[in-house]
């Protein structure tokens, strides 16, 4: 595993998971087993698989929605959110009270101009910030 920080620097980690397990694991917001954890979180992560190797890099916005500026910890909850967690699950993940799960729901709502949570994941996925595992959903 490559994990690049915003300087471009590189760090190798050895894993023993597979590589598409490692990237649904990040992408759903559950880095802190592969990184280490910060207490009080600076970057939010996404991960991409190239073949066996798996990349991390920090959430970068796409340059089309420059106005759509995510703080790592709503990063972190679209994240479980989009993995299917409800805000009790989230905070639990993140160390945080539900009702702040629910404040940052808020906050992205209104970012992406979303009436619902399935209004907002489904702008989320189609700006390529968040990848839904749409196995996991559907079963």
């Amino acid at each position: 595993m490559f994990v690049f920080n915003q300087k471009g620097e590189v760090q190798v980690r050895e894993v023993s998971e597979r590589p598409e397990f490692v990237v649904q694991t990040i992408n759903r917001g559950d880095w802190e087993r592969y990184l280490p954890y910060e207490p009080s979180p600076t970057k939010a992560w996404q991960a991409v698989r190239v073949n066996c190797l798996v990349v991390v890099t920090p959430l970068t916005t796409p340059d089309d929605y420059p106005q759509i500026k995510l703080t790592p910890r709503e990063f972190q909850t679209l994240q479980g959110l989009c993995s299917g967690k409800n805000a009790a699950q989230i905070g639990y993940q993140l160390h945080i009270q539900a009702r702040t799960v629910h404040r940052h729901f808020n906050n992205l709502r209104a970012k992406f101009k979303s009436q619902t949570l399935a209004e907002l994941l489904a702008k989320a996925a189609a700006l390529d910030l968040v990848r839904p595992d749409l196995d996991e959903l559907f079963d």
